[in-house]
């Protein structure tokens, strides 16, 4: 997870005070960036802009529908040997990896293995292989919908 989480401070003039200077650890991605920044400005991102509005965990801080979960993708750099494709299906609890170029699977609980070393793909543990079939399930319908022409909003 070290690669893709990235901090970021934001400040903005219309955040309460009450806010300034704390934390948050709601999923935000670099795409939530640009309809944050339309929306500070008074423009209205385009309807098909993929990514949310982050001003709403902090203007709106009781707020409960933000993103649980996130689908990602990593393309090949110079060489599959060097970084290989990847793609994921990240939660809070789990992580389901999948490697194209492979055809490999990885299953992590992630609150009992935040560093991702115990792979649970092949575990005979009946509430391991339920969550990875839900897991491999909704990667595939987030993997279907990103593929397509219709507006996501996670």
């Amino acid at each position: 997870q070290e690669s893709i989480r990235v901090p970021l401070i934001i400040h903005d003039p219309r955040m309460a005070d009450s806010v300034k200077g704390t934390t948050n650890d709601e999923f935000t991605l670099n795409i939530d960036l640009a309809p944050t920044i339309l929306r500070a400005a008074g423009i209205p991102a385009p309807d098909k802009m993929h990514g949310r509005d982050m001003s709403e965990l902090y203007l709106s801080p009781d707020r409960t529908d933000w993103r649980k979960e996130f689908f990602y993708e990593h393309p090949v750099i110079n060489t599959k040997r060097y970084v290989p494709a990847s793609e994921a299906l990240v939660r809070k609890d789990y992580k389901y990896m999948y490697w194209p170029d492979y055809k490999y699977e990885q299953l992590f609980d992630l609150k009992v293995d935040p560093g991702e070393i115990n792979d649970l793909f092949q575990s005979t543990n009946p509430e391991h292989k339920q969550q990875l079939d839900y897991m491999r399930e909704r990667f595939n319908e987030l993997k279907h919908l990103v593929k397509s022409d219709e507006v996501v909003t996670l």
